[in-house]
């Protein structure tokens, strides 16, 4: 009889004494020797086969698996297949079992001679596959004496200090599967042909040493793995052959040896490959885009060549092109490309190296401003800053999330030995040539920075104000338009004027009053004392109530005699604009003004359009004002032939339209369309009384559809505006599609647009002279969509673009408008949460972003009424 016990573990337990990976074919392995045993020993006594299940495999299993055995008494062969782990140590040499308790799980070599010297048989034949299967047998004492056997074998499927491999391909161990393909066919070149039985010690165990390895050798990149075989015998061991078909082919040494130069020549390509690879992955360079911003690319840029089939870029900085410092040396290698480091370098900040990298080619003032968007601390400036550092380290201190107070720049505006909380009359005979010798643009840049200033600590920047907006009334006094330029006066009064709005809005902003009982009068008593063309301007630009704004208007009126370009007269009309609401109060005001114009000596003037346009816009139009209208409409439509201040009427009946009674619209309609056929299809004036009208949803059929028809004209955004949208009073001015977009974007601020008319608006709003308008256009449309976002959710979609600086400033855009339009406490929260997430940011261009938004939503947040904005555009 023959007996075999056969073992296969795969997957071990845990708790078996180590960490064991799992072997994918140990139990395939032995479920084809019992196969093949079954084969050859088809009839019932002939065989015994004591199978160990490999859930249940521990020593005590396998120990009764020989019991089974030796109960059968002598047999004619024992027949011994275990496929597993093997361990081999300075202590313990085994085959690794199931675990059973407490300690290692190992049936050792001890184990092993008692188990099998406890079987009798005439031949015992031991096949160990496992790893270190050598270190395991040698330590047997059964195999090296016969006893009262004619033969004792073992082969051994590795030596000592070699791994026994598994191949995917062969779906086995690679020794099992030779075994098996010798015993199933009894066919090898060294064999001379089919054999029905085979020795095991000179025809099995030759070719499988010869086989193994080759096989290991070409599949394992190189591996060694030698079959072993020992023991003892007088009689030669031969075992049947099943006659089944082959399931390997045959190697040569030769044809190994070919196929080894095959690998290696594979090998070299797959590793030049995997160091491209490697550079794609870890390398970058940076170079200008094409999108006018600098692109970090994979790679590096001698490697372009080869990488081009690949997606290339990785990051678009939305760093413009145009920061590029001055300096050549510092500037070539952005200009060429050979800017480059290793991707995941982190900079002590914890950011990405790569905008180090890139700051080093820039502009000094503009690399600074980039490293305080991403969050690194913003210098103190130095003994005697310019104007632009000045205004430039107020507004990277908006981005500086350590900035407590704007003290280091306040100090820095001029006027500070003028702070006196005193009225005292403007020194009418006192220059200071320091300050008239100041450009207009200095003082702009200056009124700039208190404003920044001012969002920041509008506590501290109203005593900077007082001084300023004195230094500026000397500045208006002794210095000429035929000096410093046109309107470049007008210009410098009003940015300063508007900072008073910013400090007092910052102010309710943070729950106090808009003035300091105090400090109102203060600014009163200096408007009274010689400073008027700055603060009493500057009063209109504060958020009062009602009756103190018409106050305010009714004042300014006396100093207003119909022209509002003379310097004397502008601020006067500015601060009545600015008192215009729906009270009775403000049309009486408006009525009056009208009255002024129409004796003045230039009844015509277009700053009369201009001012009832605005008055329209405010619901500040009388009805008597409103009668007169419609009878000069009236007139204009029965005339045949249409002039300018026909045009001028139906741009104003555009904006009063709501305050038209529903029955005459019609003769307003009917100028306002023979106004639009008696100019070019892209006029100026046509955009702007379309925008009028669809804003207060007044607006004919077919409006919207005419209106897309010329934005839909303008050329994609490529960084430069092509165009002017400013609104000069009175004039219509023929310019490209720019006036249509905003005419769009007027009429998407009180409806919902179609999908179209979103994306072309989120497509120009990165357009620097479009963005105001558009931005609140978007918001609205976004709000009508869906629930008000979260700063989480804002920070996401800022993330959501690496490569695309565009669609990250649109959503950039779109999120400053929503977070300045928030409850304070809101607000303050969602700064600290942009903060919170740009120091945990890794990537340089999402911290850019979010150091913007940081910056432009407080900017935002303190911004000038819509009446304010409107006249200054």
């Amino acid at each position: 009889m023959i007996g075999a016990v056969i073992v296969g573990i795969g997957a071990y337990r845990a708790g078996a004494g180590t960490t064991l990976p799992p072997l994918k074919y140990a139990p395939a392995d032995a479920d084809e020797v019992e196969r093949y045993l079954t084969t050859c020993w088809p009839r019932p006594g002939d065989l015994r086969v004591a199978r160990v299940p490999e859930a249940g495999a521990t020593a005590d299993a396998i120990r009764q698996a020989f019991d089974s055995l030796a109960a059968l008494g002598r047999l004619e062969l024992c027949f011994v297949f275990l496929s597993g782990h093997g361990l081999v140590d300075e202590s313990n040499a085994g085959f690794m079992v199931q675990p059973n308790g407490q300690g290692l799980a190992l049936f050792d070599a001890t184990a092993l001679d008692s188990c099998i010297g406890s079987v009798r048989a005439e031949r015992s034949i031991l096949i160990l596959d496992c790893c270190f299967a050598e270190g395991i047998v040698r330590k047997m004492h059964y195999f090296s004496a016969l006893g009262d056997s004619a033969a004792r074998l073992y082969i051994a499927s590795s030596r000592e200090r070699q791994l026994t491999w598994e191949d995917d391909e062969i779906g086995h161990g690679v020794f099992t599967a030779h075994l098996l393909d010798l015993l199933k066919t009894g066919n090898a070149v060294q064999l001379g042909g089919r054999k029905d039985r085979l020795d095991v010690d000179s025809e099995l165990f030759p070719v499988l040493c010869e086989q193994v390895p080759l096989y290991v050798l070409d599949h394992k990149g190189g591996a060694h793995q030698e079959p072993v075989k020992g023991g003892v015998s007088i009689s030669a061991v031969s075992l049947p052959v099943s006659s089944l078909a082959r399931g390997l082919r045959e190697r040569t040494p030769l044809g190994t040896a070919l196929r080894r130069l095959r690998q290696l020549a594979t090998g070299l390509a797959v590793a030049g490959v995997a160091m491209i690879l490697v550079a794609y992955t870890l390398l970058y360079y940076v170079e200008p885009g094409q999108s006018g911003t600098f692109i970090v690319l994979h790679g590096t840029r001698w490697l372009q060549p080869v990488l081009k089939l690949l997606p290339l870029n990785r990051v678009d900085t939305g760093i413009d092109i145009a920061e590029i410092s001055a300096n050549a040396a510092a500037a070539a290698p952005l200009q060429s490309g050979y800017t480059t480091g290793i991707w995941t370098h982190v900079a002590s900040e914890g950011y990405r190296g790569w905008f180090d990298a890139v700051a080093a080619g820039l502009e000094p003032a503009a690399a600074a401003r980039y490293a305080a968007l991403v969050g690194i601390p913003v210098p103190p400036l130095g003994e005697d800053p310019g104007p632009a550092a000045v205004e430039q380290s107020a507004w990277m201190a908006l981005a500086d999330s350590q900035s407590d107070a704007p003290s280091d720049v306040l100090k820095h505006i001029p006027g500070q030995d003028r702070i006196s909380p005193q009225p005292t009359p403007f020194p009418i005979n006192s220059m200071d040539f320091q300050i008239l010798d100041l450009t207009a643009e200095s003082m702009q840049s200056y009124a700039r920075a208190l404003g920044y200033g001012a969002d920041l600590d509008p506590i501290a920047a109203f005593p900077a104000y007082v001084g300023f907006s004195k230094v500026t009334q000397e500045w208006l006094t002794y210095n000429t338009d035929a000096q410093r330029g046109r309107d470049a006066r007008v210009r410098v009064r009003d940015s300063v004027a508007d900072v008073l709005g910013i400090i007092t809005r910052a102010r309710t902003d943070r729950g106090l009053a808009p003035l300091e009982p105090q400090d109102r009068l203060l600014i009163q008593g200096l408007a009274d004392m010689g400073y008027g063309d700055v603060l009493g301007l500057a009063l209109s630009r504060v958020d009062l109530d009602s009756a103190d704004r018409i106050a305010l208007g009714t004042k300014a009126l006396g100093q207003f005699h119909g022209e509002p370009d003379d310097p004397a007269q502008g601020a006067a009309f500015q601060t009545i604009v600015a008192s215009l609401d729906a009270s009775p109060q403000a049309k009486q005001l408006v009525d009056a003004v009208a009255d002024i114009f129409a004796k003045s000596a230039n009844p015509q003037n277009s700053y009369f359009t201009h001012f009832l346009i605005l008055a329209a816009d405010a619901r500040a139009l009388s009805p008597q004002l409103v009668d007169t209208l419609l009878v000069a409409a009236r007139q204009s439509v029965a005339k045949s032939e249409f002039d300018f201040e026909d045009s001028e009427l139906a741009r104003v009946l555009a904006h009063a339209m709501s305050h038209v009674p529903e029955a005459d619209r019609q003769v307003a309609f009917a100028l306002i369309e023979r106004a639009a056929a008696n100019v070019t299809e892209m006029s100026m004036s046509t955009a702007e009384m379309f925008a009028a009208l669809g804003s207060l949803r007044l607006d004919p059929p077919g409006t919207l559809e005419k209106v897309e028809a010329q934005a839909f004209k303008a050329e994609p955004y490529t960084g430069g505006s092509g165009s002017s949208t400013q609104a000069f009073p009175g004039i219509a001015i023929i310019v490209g599609p720019g006036p249509w977009i905003v005419a769009l974007a007027q009429i998407g601020r009180t409806r919902e647009l179609p999908a179209r008319d979103i994306a072309f608006l989120r497509h120009h709003v990165v357009d620097p002279a479009l963005r105001a308008d558009i931005v609140p256009a978007l918001m609205h449309q976004a709000e009508s969509i869906a629930p008000a976002a979260t700063t989480e959710t804002l920070i996401n979609r800022l993330g959501s673009f690496p490569r695309d600086a565009r669609d990250r400033s649109v959503e950039q855009a779109v999120g400053v408008g929503q977070l300045a339009a928030m409850p304070r406490l809101d607000f303050v929260r969602a700064l600290d949460s942009l903060r919170l997430a740009r120091s945990n940011a890794a990537e340089p261009e999402l911290r850019i972003v979010l150091g913007l938004t940081l910056v432009e939503a407080q900017i935002a947040r303190g911004e000038p009424t819509q009446r304010t904005v409107a006249y200054a555009q």
